[in-house]
């Protein structure tokens, strides 16, 4: 009986939770007559056409936000693996010091490092280019990217490096021959959940990109009002339905990003629970 009921409950919040994701879907198979109209009806007919707008419009931001994202990610890795690996299996000075530092400023919230973040920008010339965009997300996913992979090859035994030194491996071979292959799931994790951060983050973008050629999916959602194209004498004003049917289109990339990496996703979360 007890079980019977967590079951219902959880399917009870299942159903409940795809209600937003049904209701954004129907509303972008419907225009802002039918919607204000009946905001419970179903999308029929459909407005296929609605797509048409999001298509033309958005394709392009989000082509240039998957290139921010990948030069982005690509970047914390490198960095993030190689020092996760040196606080983990290396022995220096400050070592303890430094990680310490790391753990201490994952405590900073975000936003207060907006205004020296932007000066610093200014002072590079680093502001209005995508690039420039990169350098502060590989900065800013850094820290959490350095802990959970310096925890994870602290979780591995020594032994695998250590015969690897024997053999006459360097502190780079091993990285690449060993590290890099165990944590697999552990980087697939951080590319998504950075994916995830990059893809949806508007402040950020809006204060350095001012070129209206270099705008993120965010930025251009922020923006995207098509008319309804209403009859003649009548006011033009946003159609909701194509509005919605560019949040949705959107959204698309982060679908098969969840669909194609949501196992990895799970088994990186859960690596290094169990000691290897």
């Amino acid at each position: 009986m007890k079980s019977a009921v967590s079951y219902g409950t959880l399917v009870v919040l299942l159903l409940l939770s795809f209600i937003p994701i049904f209701m954004m879907i129907s509303m972008s198979l419907r225009d802002s007559l039918m919607i204000y109209g009946d905001f419970w009806s179903l999308p029929w007919p459909p407005k296929w056409e609605n797509y048409s707008f999001a298509l033309i419009d958005l394709t392009v931001p989000i082509l240039r936000t998957i290139y921010l994202c990948v030069i982005s990610i690509v970047g914390i890795m490198v960095f993030a693996t190689l020092s996760g690996y040196a606080f983990a299996r290396l022995t220096f000075v400050g070592r303890n010091l430094l990680f310490f530092i790391v753990v201490l400023m994952m405590t900073v919230p975000g936003v207060l490092l907006l205004t020296p973040n932007f000066i610093l920008a200014d002072f590079l010339h680093l502001k209005n280019s995508l690039e420039g965009l990169a350098v502060f997300y590989i900065g800013g996913g850094q820290l959490f990217a350095i802990f959970l992979l310096s925890t994870f090859f602290q979780s591995q035994p020594e032994e695998m490096f250590e015969a690897a030194r024997m053999e006459g491996a360097s502190e780079f071979r091993c990285v690449w021959a060993i590290a890099i292959p165990l944590a697999r799931p552990i980087l697939i994790t951080i590319g998504i959940m950075n994916f995830l951060s990059i893809y949806n983050d508007l402040i950020w973008p809006i204060l350095l990109i001012s070129t209206p050629n270099l705008q993120t999916i965010s930025m251009a959602l922020a923006n995207y009002a098509p008319n309804a194209g209403n009859a003649v004498g009548q006011m033009s004003r946003p159609d909701l339905g194509i509005i919605t049917s560019g949040y949705a289109f959107a959204s698309i990339p982060l679908l098969f990003l969840f669909t194609f990496g949501m196992r990895y996703f799970i088994e990186g979360l859960t690596s290094g629970s169990v000691k290897a």
